[in-house]
């Protein structure tokens, strides 16, 4: 991704919110942000969809409903797919955990990797991620270099959110031991918006999506900025299935769900209310 792209998509983020309440069954809702543009296919089947605070993906309203991407996608694929969604908030590290035990069924957001094949299944991508690295704005000369392998190098300390796939340049960084320590893991990427603001990290990497959507609504765009520096664009992300208490056939229903969505032009409207 181009520095101009990065540019252009952090600029496009606006600030629409719009309620969406809990679907309690598998009917038309009459409210336009949970309408599923058609009823649901069959009835009994009941999922627990796992979810972190990470606007404009998955967070809650001053009113305490869960809004965001990813939810309302999830609850439009289910309802496509004759199924109902119950919800369980917890850190993602903990819901890494809760899917491998079955505790719960899916969570989105997911990157595909060899060592969660062994405990997940996973839906067809049906979103892009890219990140970038965020830096208080008066450091932003201070730290220059071509590559991050660079700026790690100079001593820089980068956030990051425990367990997150960053995409191979950076997870290959991670896993050298030359770098590893330079990578600062944290519980939520909250958190390494208050160390960098302390000064415990002198950047942090971030989807551009989520970083902004922190940035302004915590009125910080004097303080943090982001870096030049291009990161090698993120994986397609997923929605991630439990081994243990779901099974092939119902990622597949999913999957048909989310080709007739996209079809429909149902998922341009949810990526035009969440993503524009």
């Amino acid at each position: 991704m181009v520095a101009g792209r990065l540019m252009a998509k952090i600029g496009t983020i606006g600030a629409i919110l719009l309620s969406a309440a809990l679907a309690a069954g598998c009917g038309r809702s009459d409210d336009p942000a949970t309408d599923t543009g058609g009823p649901a296919k069959e009835a009994g089947c009941l999922l627990t969809m796992g979810w972190e605070p990470w606007e404009p993906y998955q967070y809650l309203s001053p009113t305490g409903e869960i809004w965001g991407f990813d939810i309302q996608l999830a609850r439009t694929i289910s309802e496509r797919a004759g199924c109902r969604i119950e919800f369980e908030r917890d850190s993602w590290t903990a819901l890494l955990e809760k899917i491998a035990s079955g505790e719960i069924d899916f969570i989105g957001g997911a990157t595909a990797t060899p060592e969660r094949e062994a405990f997940a299944l996973f839906s067809d991508p049906y979103r892009s991620e890219d990140f970038a690295l965020y830096v208080r704005s008066g450091d932003v000369s201070r730290w220059s270099g071509g590559e991050l392998r660079d700026l790690l190098e100079s001593g820089m300390r980068i956030g990051v959110t425990d367990s997150y796939v960053y995409g191979d340049e950076i997870t290959a960084l991670q896993d050298d031991p030359e770098f590893a320590d330079g990578f600062v893991p944290a519980a939520t990427g909250d958190v390494n918006v208050s160390r960098l603001l302390d000064g415990a990290v002198d950047g942090f990497i971030e989807d551009i999506f989520v970083a902004t959507a922190s940035i302004r609504r915590e009125g910080l765009e004097e303080e943090i900025a982001v870096h030049p520096l291009v990161l090698e664009a993120g994986d397609k992300v997923r929605y991630m299935f439990s081994r243990a208490s779901t099974t092939q056939d119902m990622v597949a229903r999913f999957n048909d769900a989310l080709r007739e969505i996209r079809a429909s032009g149902r998922y341009t409207e949810i990526e035009d209310r969440y993503l524009r």
